[in-house]
């Protein structure tokens, strides 16, 4: 791995897709940053990297050079572009101030409770039986019934959203072009029939905000309200279920860990943010350059598209002491990537904070004992996010 980035270009696949690298990338961040800390790969059609902390926060704070117009994903997801997080302002603006109130910190107290059965409804039907994995109880079905919930979709497709996600990430990221757009299609075809049916029937859910929105005094567009939706959807999904297991996979691999958090459960906050850092949940998301410009010495052309890695960003030492142990009094845990940065920062942050909070709560309420029965077994994988694996506990 080493020999490979030092000539600036990765050698075969991009690492992150190797499951030892996504599970734990700290060696391959290490390397980047003491080494190649702007590096080339030719996978998905070529990319640079940028692995400092201080190169990743200053792309980041400078969108009128490192654009998302060009779509934040790598591999590319054949869609359409998204609303919001692939426009640059004045554009991203207009729909950036709507959400923001959508996803206020006011909004999530209301939806707290709500939040709080749905993690409770699935921790009851395992609690008796002592032992399980802790990924497919919480980790992957709490985020989908959470954003399905507020969206206002119905219980029964709940499921199948998270089935979608899945498979359109899995698609993108082996360059079926062909079957990930026909599961972008499926799934706008849904939404786009939910959105037609809240016009007609406005039913006090996010739905119909979008719905109702209206940009520059005028009701936006069919196809860009259900842009819109699968922002939200797909957001709602990927960077949470990424945060939910890797929060449980630190917090249960370490009984000393979890037994301070029952002790003094005023630290739950600052361990969600720990893990968040530790455990990013998006490693990576791309820009792509909209004018000439050097980092770290190395010259980047216009087009070129970039991948600001916010998980090497939050293990850099110059930010963050011993940035590959989890410290829950971590004095400053916040600074961390893990929602991004600047006019672009994640406009979700709220939700995910809220269901990764409760979920903690919740399992050291009432599975007080739980503990991985093997860490070592654990699996990740990376598509675009992080996705934990075989969470097996007992409690």
């Amino acid at each position: 791995m080493t020999e490979a980035i030092e000539t600036t270009e990765f050698a075969g696949r991009f690492p992150l897709t190797d499951k030892a690298v996504a599970k734990d990338p700290s060696e391959f961040f290490a390397t980047l940053r003491s080494k190649c800390p702007v590096a080339r790969s030719e996978a998905f059609d070529g990319f640079w990297t940028v692995a400092r902390y201080s190169d990743v926060s200053h792309a980041a704070l400078t969108p009128e050079t490192f654009s998302n117009t060009g779509g934040i994903t790598i591999p590319r997801i054949p869609q359409p572009p998204v609303i919001c997080i692939e426009q640059d302002d004045p554009e991203h603006r207009k729909y950036r101030k709507p959400l923001q109130g959508w996803f206020s910190v006011k909004r999530m107290q209301v939806i707290e409770d709500q939040v709080r059965r749905v993690v409770s409804g699935y921790i009851d039907a395992v609690i008796e039986d002592g032992r399980g994995d802790l990924a497919t109880i919480l980790a992957t079905p709490v985020p989908p019934t959470a954003i399905a919930l507020i969206l206002g979709l119905p219980e029964k497709d709940w499921s199948w959203f998270r089935d979608q996600e899945i498979a359109l990430l899995t698609h993108a990221q082996n360059g079926d072009v062909e079957a990930a757009g026909a599961v972008h299609l499926d799934v706008a075809g849904y939404l786009g029939n939910c959105l037609a049916e809240r016009r007609r029937s406005p039913q006090g859910d996010m739905m119909s905000d979008i719905a109702a929105l209206t940009v520059d005094g005028e009701p936006i567009s069919d196809s860009d309200a259900v842009s819109l939706a699968i922002l939200i959807l797909g957001a709602g999904l990927e960077t949470t279920v990424g945060g939910i297991g890797g929060m449980l996979y630190q917090v249960l691999k370490d009984p000393d860990l979890r037994d301070r958090l029952i002790a003094d459960p005023s630290l739950i906050a600052q361990a969600v943010e720990e893990a968040l850092r530790l455990e990013t949940p998006l490693p990576g998301l791309a820009r792509t350059v909209s004018e000439a410009t050097t980092v770290e010495g190395v010259s980047m052309s216009e087009g070129d598209r970039v991948m600001l890695l916010w998980g090497s960003a939050n293990r850099d030492p110059e930010v963050f002491d011993s940035p590959d142990e989890f410290r829950v009094d971590r004095p400053n845990v916040q600074k961390h990537l893990a929602f991004g940065a600047g006019v672009h920062r994640c406009v979700g942050a709220p939700l995910a904070r809220l269901e990764m909070r409760v979920v903690l709560e919740e399992v050291l309420r009432r599975m007080p004992a739980a503990r991985l029965t093997d860490p070592d077994a654990v699996e990740v994988t990376w598509t675009v996010g992080r996705d934990f694996r075989r969470l097996d506990a007992v409690w």
